[in-house]
């Protein structure tokens, strides 16, 4: 009897894990939307300014660089 529960917990906890997993790997938004399409764009906006802020400060965006090979 105890070993049968046992089994069907380890099958649900199995199951619920699957879901969760699944739950996790979707995506915040949805396609659809507007809401959801401008809140994409303004991400997609924010992270293109962050990389060019980055590139740069670090000099990464000047074609000059006298430290490149050959």
């Amino acid at each position: 009897m105890l070993q049968g529960a046992g089994i069907v917990a380890l099958a649900v906890a199995m199951i619920v894990t699957v879901y969760d997993l699944r739950v996790s790997m979707s995506p915040e938004t949805c396609d659809e939307c507007p809401h959801c399409r401008a809140r994409q764009e303004a991400e997609a906006q924010l992270q293109e300014r962050l990389a060019r802020e980055y590139a740069q400060r670090h000099g990464f965006d000047q074609d000059d660089d006298d430290r490149r090979i050959g």
